[in-house]
């Protein structure tokens, strides 16, 4: 037998070798994905046929959520379907419906972000044929109310953030609305570049609400929730009866020499526990280098004061160019209660 005839038979041999083990390697693969493709399909028609039964659907006013502080349920949830057009029952087993349901609720203007889109039995059961749909949300709170020339009060959150005024204050003597237990902005500011919802557009609003966010928990302490604020060339102040607060810029947007914002909260806070109060003063928290705390004349206008350029040299200089209709009266006694005659400067 020729060589090659003898090679060619033991190629074929082989080759039929491979191929008996090729079918018997596969057969068991391709029968199990075959039982897959028939289990998922059936499960198709089988969600399918369950897709339209009143167990696995929910009226959208059913959905479970806590709501935002002053609204019932009933009319958030009415807000939300009627802002994202949602259908009034929802198909429970829609695959998408997490997905739907989470832009849904994060379109409304209260809600700040969507934690979790739960669809869940009742709880207290362990039926899987009655299902509920649990959405756990992060609302915005109010921190700051901007004063409008008609005698409006709009609400913005920490970022500036314009709310919508589904809980208003009750009115109060010469304004269509009462005045809110928040700061508010009395600076004359730019009307919301956007709708509810969308960010107020000028950065005076934003700095203030900044503030006040930060200040939040302690503004009670401070006796500054009903505190007017302005803002004068990027710096904050309060003002109210008896009391002004030289802020300077928001928390994060310090200059150089002035003091970061936690350092002007211990101040405040110091200085109230040690003095039990902050009346009849001006509390400059602003520099680095020092703090002032200066008596007011019963007749003076609270004007609000600015670091000027010269500020920025030194300490002496820095107390010689902070000024306004109380100049005469101003003088740093730090650690010291004021009172009605001036002091040397420390």
């Amino acid at each position: 037998m020729r060589v090659d005839t003898i090679y060619r038979f033991a190629r074929t041999e082989e080759t039929i070798v491979m191929r008996k083990w090729l079918v018997q390697g596969l057969t068991p693969v391709l029968c199990g994905l075959a039982l897959l493709l028939g289990v998922i399909s059936a499960g198709r028609v089988a969600r399918a046929s369950l897709h339209d039964r009143m167990a696995y659907c929910l009226a959208f006013a059913d959905i479970d959520c806590q709501p935002p502080e002053g609204m019932s349920r009933a009319a958030f949830l009415d807000e939300v379907r009627s802002l994202t057009r949602q259908p009034a029952a929802l198909r429970l087993l829609d695959e998408d419906l997490p997905t739907r349901l989470h832009r849904a609720f994060l379109a409304h203007p209260w809600v700040e972000s969507v934690r979790r889109v739960a669809i869940d039995p009742p709880r207290g059961t362990a039926s899987r044929r009655s299902l509920t749909v649990h959405i756990d949300m992060e609302y915005r709170q109010a921190v700051l109310a901007v004063a409008s020339a008609e005698g409006e009060w709009q609400m913005v959150d920490r970022r500036g953030t314009l709310l919508p005024s589904s809980s208003p204050f009750p009115p109060s003597r010469g304004e269509k609305r009462g005045r809110p237990h928040l700061p508010i902005l009395r600076t004359r500011v730019a009307a919301p570049a956007g709708p509810i919802g969308s960010c107020w557009g000028d950065a005076r609003v934003v700095a203030a609400a900044k503030t006040a966010a930060f200040l939040q928990a302690h503004l009670p302490r401070l006796h500054l929730e009903g505190s007017d604020i302005e803002v004068i060339e990027g710096e904050i102040i309060f003002v109210k009866p008896g009391v002004r607060i030289v802020w300077g810029h928001a928390p994060g947007q310090e200059k150089e020499d002035e003091a970061p914002a936690q350092v002007k909260l211990r101040r405040l806070l110091d200085y109230q526990k040690e003095h039990e109060g902050l009346d009849s003063l001006e509390h400059d928290v602003r520099l680095l280098a020092y703090q002032g705390h200066f008596p007011l004349p019963p007749d003076e206008r609270q004007n609000a004061i600015s670091l000027s350029a010269s500020s920025r040299s030194s300490s002496s200089t820095n107390q010689a160019s902070t000024s306004n209709a109380s100049r005469s009266w101003r003088s740093c006694f730090n650690g010291v209660k004021p009172l009605s005659a001036p002091f040397s400067s420390q």
